[in-house]
């Protein structure tokens, strides 16, 4: 019998399963709003301080992926959220969110944002039933960005 348990945990950007799953989200994107997909995100972005490269599995099968960059000292955004279209519905995109929050909490950010399209209304779902709410767009020049935020609750310090 298998396993129902999501597990996503930050992984090289560069191995053959995050590629894959990066492509694979590109070409849907691509085929949604044109252009080649990327909204502008390059490996290099999650190789820095403070960033993650996260990919789901379910019994060892990456099934998604998101990531989570440095904005500034403070924010950190959510890039490249992709579920794998027979895995959607199971947990695997709150599984990446949790992880990218918990992340986020270690590298001591305040908050995290994101944006996503008015073609992916699930997604936006996602979001809003995660806690995240809406704020203006904050990065690039699309007319038809969703941008949300949100705030995290900093653990104190243990002695």
């Amino acid at each position: 019998m298998s396993s129902t348990i999501v597990l996503a945990a930050a992984e090289d950007v560069r191995s053959e399963d995050s590629v894959q799953l990066i492509k694979e989200l590109s070409e849907e994107l691509g085929l949604l709003y044109g252009g080649d997909g990327t909204a502008g995100f390059q490996l290099s972005d999650v190789e820095v301080p403070r960033s993650a490269f996260i990919v789901a599995r379910l019994d060892g099968y990456p099934v998604g992926c998101g990531a989570i960059r440095p904005l500034d000292e403070n924010s950190v955004e959510v890039k490249r959220m992709y579920t794998r279209s027979d895995y959607r519905r199971k947990g695997v995109a709150q599984a990446i969110l949790a992880e990218a929050e918990r992340l986020a909490i270690h590298f001591a950010y305040r908050n995290l944002k994101l944006q996503t399209g008015p073609l992916q209304p699930e997604a936006a779902a996602l979001y809003e039933r995660m806690g995240y709410y809406r704020i203006p767009i904050f990065h690039g020049d699309w007319d038809q960005v969703l941008a949300y935020q949100k705030d995290l609750v900093q653990q104190p310090a243990s002695l």
